[in-house]
């Protein structure tokens, strides 16, 4: 095994070599290095956001002895969503992992892996925004580094991009990309393609307006950016975008200012702060967008009746949008709207899975994508035709999704609009899922492991009181509450292109960390009560898990050094669910953080300890 492994590290070495070469190089060394399973080698383990891993040597017929190996402090507390990245660097194989704020970065040498050692770590310590922390919705959390050309490269809470050569940890360059007093700050990971490292940032509860940017990999220079509102020159719409499907918007309209009244597309959210996927064969790049700014929809209507605000005009474009740009200019090839004018905030920005498979006896490149909004959508990822729309948990906001049209069919009597006037509607503002993020494997088409929430709300907007970025932009009170008492998340294996739910498990915990599948036969997912289970994939039978010290927001990674495979997974209450906990929120206000203190209260989370470690897991028997 350790000749095999010597052989696999020389290869990604010589990757590592020919990605300094030339652009497209570098493109190739992402994706060539993400098919050596032994590495976790990119945010979502691949450019494709499959968090799927071909080892097996922990599989189901030995996972009951897997124990805890090593565990790491990240050197601070609150929410820790994300994951390490494992790589290989000057023939070494480094584990790389960033906190939350003040987004401390450790790197780790592995080659003593049962042993790791801290070579070098980095805290950016000029020119600091403590500002960022009270505008950051929700938590000060962040979801990783990204690895390429030998430079590691990540975002702060506070708005700076930064890339270090990852065997010195020195900076190679710093680039100021967000800007708290307008509202923005930095929690998402950034996706290296072709020689580009793209970003965007979060904030739309704080009066932001969203933007997607490409800096160049070598020395951080802007190549290009395009905003999620605005004129079609702003959002790089040309004649070509939608051209396979003019219904979801073409150039020549600025529906990025029209579908808004007066200047509010100024402040329009759309803000991209998940996760983004990338196809190197069609050099297109995928990112979600997220809501439009305020949670009082009249607001966002130049009419008065739902049915008005729900005819088209007012879809508050490019809001709760998937898009697909190309990689070298930022254009929009194609922009498909989930939840035109928005009225529960079900931000759009959830991962977007890529994978190839047959449907309706015809081959397509698809992206799945599973929305706050509560329906799972398939869309060929070529020119966005929508594929299937299912409803994976309880939603009753839309009957379903017109599969002509694209557009959801709304109910009114769960749709809040008027200022004061109380509304009931499922799921809940956190959405059928959040952030969390789904895996994938490509030898099981449409099929993905899920963490879901299973809440519903009571929406109340109410008057808007000031216009100002930066200072909180919501006006709404909100009481979210389980959907059925003692069952907060469902963790479940779901078939998209049918809408069957293959097996859940239920949880009185809500599942906010994300998932890994592997091919021994298991997943992995966390528990927001700090359980750490490994489930039977194909029948969903809990065949392990172990509590850690703090409850689950991050994702399972797996890698394997000289033939032993290992399993990390951050451990730290906090995100949005967990908000009340680690900023000491009164749970007594129902409304709190935007509803989450009700459910932290439902839940009992507030009896989950605060953390900020990484556990590690490995076979002794």
């Amino acid at each position: 095994m350790r000749s095999k492994r010597n052989n696999s590290l020389r290869i990604v070495v010589a990757a590592l070599a020919l990605g300094g070469s030339c652009a497209a190089a570098i493109a190739d060394e992402v994706t060539d290095r993400s098919k050596d399973p032994n590495l976790w080698a990119a945010p979502g383990g691949d450019q494709a956001l499959t968090r799927h891993s071909g080892l097996k040597s922990i599989n189901t017929s030995n996972v009951r002895h897997l124990q805890m190996v090593w565990s790491q402090s990240s050197g601070t507390l609150r929410g820790h969503e994300g994951q390490p990245l494992v790589v290989v660097v000057n023939g070494k194989p480094m584990m790389y992992m960033e906190s939350g704020w003040p987004n401390i970065i450790q790197a780790l040498d592995l080659s003593d892996p049962d042993h790791p050692k801290e070579v070098w770590n980095y805290r950016k310590t000029s020119n600091r925004d403590e500002s960022a922390v009270p505008r950051a919705c929700c938590d000060t959390v962040n979801r990783g580094p990204s690895f390429a050309d030998g430079k590691l490269v990540f975002g702060t809470l506070d708005g700076f991009v930064i890339a270090l050569d990852a065997t010195t940890g020195k900076e190679i360059w710093t680039v100021k990309h967000a800007h708290p007093d307008k509202g923005e700050t930095i929690t998402p990971a950034p996706l290296i393609a072709e020689g580009k490292v793209l970003i965007g940032f979060g904030g739309d509860e704080f009066a932001a307006r969203g933007r997607f940017t490409a800096y160049n990999l070598a020395d951080g220079k802007k190549v290009w950016e395009c905003y999620n509102t605005g004129s079609d020159q702003d959002v790089c719409l040309t004649k070509n975008s939608n051209k396979k499907h003019p219904e979801y918007g073409t150039a020549g309209h600025d529906l990025g200012i029209s579908g808004f009244p007066g200047d509010e597309w100024q402040r329009g959210g759309g803000a991209m702060w998940g996760f983004y996927s990338y196809d190197p064969e069609l050099h297109l790049v995928y990112a979600s967008s997220g809501n439009p700014g305020l949670w009082s929809p009249s607001y966002r209507c130049g009419a008065k009746t739902h049915e008005e605000c729900n005819d088209g005009k007012w879809d508050n474009k490019w809001s709760m949008t998937i898009f697909a740009r190309k990689v070298d200019t930022g254009e929009v090839v194609w922009a498909y709207q989930m939840t035109p004018f928005d009225q529960w905030d079900y931000d759009g920005i959830n991962e977007n899975m890529l994978e190839d498979a047959t449907i309706d006896g015809k081959p397509r490149k698809i992206l799945m994508h599973f929305d706050r909004n509560g329906f799972a959508y398939v869309l060929d990822r070529t020119d966005g035709t929508l594929l299937r729309a299912t409803k994976y948990v309880t939603t009753n906001w839309a009957e379903k999704v017109d599969m002509k049209t694209g557009r959801p069919v709304k109910v009114k009597e769960h749709s809040p609009l008027e200022a004061h006037r109380n509304t009931q509607a499922c799921p809940s503002a956190m959405g059928g899922k959040d952030q969390q993020p789904c895996a994938i494997d490509p030898a099981e088409p449409g099929i993905a492991y899920c963490p879901t929430n299973n809440w519903c709300m009571e929406d109340e907007p109410q008057e808007r009181s000031h216009t100002q970025q930066g200072t909180v932009y919501v006006f709404a009170n909100v009481f979210m509450y389980p959907e059925k008492p003692g069952i907060t998340g469902k963790f479940k294996k779901y078939n998209t292109l049918t809408g069957e739910t293959v097996w859940e498990i239920p949880d009185p915990y809500p599942n906010w960390g994300g998932a890994l599948v592997t091919d021994g036969g298991l997943v992995f997912y966390g528990s927001l009560n700090g359980d750490f289970r490994a489930v039977n994939r194909s029948s969903g039978e809990v065949l392990w898990q172990r509590r850690l010290g703090s409850g689950i927001i991050g994702n399972p990674i797996t890698y394997s050094i000289n033939g032993k495979q290992y399993v990390s997974v951050w451990s730290g209450i906090g995100g949005w669910i967990g908000l009340p906990v680690t900023a000491g929120l009164d749970l007594n206000d129902k409304f709190g953080a935007i509803g989450a203190t009700a459910m932290t209260k439902a839940a009992g989370l507030n009896m989950i300890p605060q953390g900020g470690t990484l556990y590690t897991f490995a076979i002794q028997e």
